[in-house]
């Protein structure tokens, strides 16, 4: 019979080869999961170029068609129609003005930059660079990437400007101050936007949002676990709940909103985030509550503060 230890999350057999490779797992596991993922993805978007920064180039092919005096929910690239709501046209009209190309790669190299600032910011090794839904939102260009850095930075007024979960993130995290500026600047900036087109075919812009989204369990499914969900979410902490809330339960999803789940700074959420299924999102956040329950035995939403900085754990 093995001696059982356990220290530092990992339980030791007493046998020198298992628990060596345990060793090697818990080290290079998430690495090795990691790179796999992501060279798939990238292997995949190798095979039709045409698809390299294909949210950049309709979102700012939809925020000039607005400019111009058009329907920016009528733009359509390759079958995709724009499906965001309106405060989303405001952050890229600038670059909306410039050459497709120029304004496409600026949007490009901004969510390079921000994909570093992310890794920087939350204190990850660099090699969550390769984290695959990050991947997945760089190869595509979305403005997404930007929204962990500037919530940090304290400016999660301006995402939500730029993807309106945002908000549900800075709530969560006590951000009143931002939360307050974000309603502010929407209501604003309400008469510059196109809200009554918006609103008059909410209808068919719903239709294409959850035609064109594939990472999202059904509204009903949805609906029956949301109890388990924000009970998962009291026991994780605020923290953790704040950037796991959009991958588990926000509908209409894409692969790359798990991004979000870097802030939650967590191996086993990343690890199952990181699985290109409907719903994984969501059984990230609830196996993390049963682990933080098995650990610690109460919830942690009675103990931890309100996280205000990038370094609090």
């Amino acid at each position: 019979m093995h001696r059982h230890i356990f220290r530092d999350d990992l339980l030791y057999s007493g046998d020198v080869a298992v628990d060596w490779l345990r060793a090697q797992i818990l080290r290079y596991g998430l690495v090795v999961w990691f790179a796999a993922n992501s060279v798939v993805g990238i292997a995949y978007a190798a095979r039709d170029t045409s698809l390299l920064y294909f949210d950049a180039r309709l979102y700012l092919m939809a925020t000039r068609t607005w400019l111009e005096g058009g329907d920016p929910w009528s733009v359509q690239l390759a079958g995709n129609y724009f499906a965001a709501p309106p405060p989303s046209l405001l952050p890229l009209a600038p670059l909306s003005l410039l050459p497709l190309d120029v304004g496409v790669a600026i949007v490009a190299f901004a969510c390079f930059a921000a994909a570093v600032a992310t890794v920087r910011m939350l204190r990850l090794p660099w090699w969550w660079l390769f984290f695959p839904p990050l991947v997945q939102c760089l190869l595509s260009a979305n403005v997404h990437a930007l929204l962990i850095p500037l919530i940090l930075a304290g400016a999660g007024w301006l995402a939500t400007f730029l993807k309106a979960y945002a908000a549900p993130i800075i709530v969560i995290l006590g951000r009143w101050r931002a939360a307050l500026v974000a309603l502010v600047s929407v209501a604003a900036t309400a008469p510059l936007l196109p809200w009554p087109a918006y609103f008059s075919q909410f209808g068919s812009i719903n239709a294409h949002l959850v035609e064109q989204t594939h990472y999202a369990l059904p509204t009903v499914a949805l609906m029956a676990v949301s109890p388990a969900a924000l009970l998962a979410m009291a026991i994780v902490g605020r923290q953790r709940a704040a950037w796991l809330a959009v991958p588990a339960l926000w509908p209409s999803q894409q692969y790359y909103y798990g991004t979000l789940a870097m802030g939650a700074r967590n191996d086993l959420a990343a690890a199952l985030v990181a699985f290109p299924i409907p719903g994984s999102g969501l059984l990230a956040l609830l196996v993390c509550a049963l682990v933080s329950l098995r650990r610690d035995g109460r919830p942690a939403w009675l103990r931890w503060p309100v996280v205000i900085g990038p370094s609090a754990r």
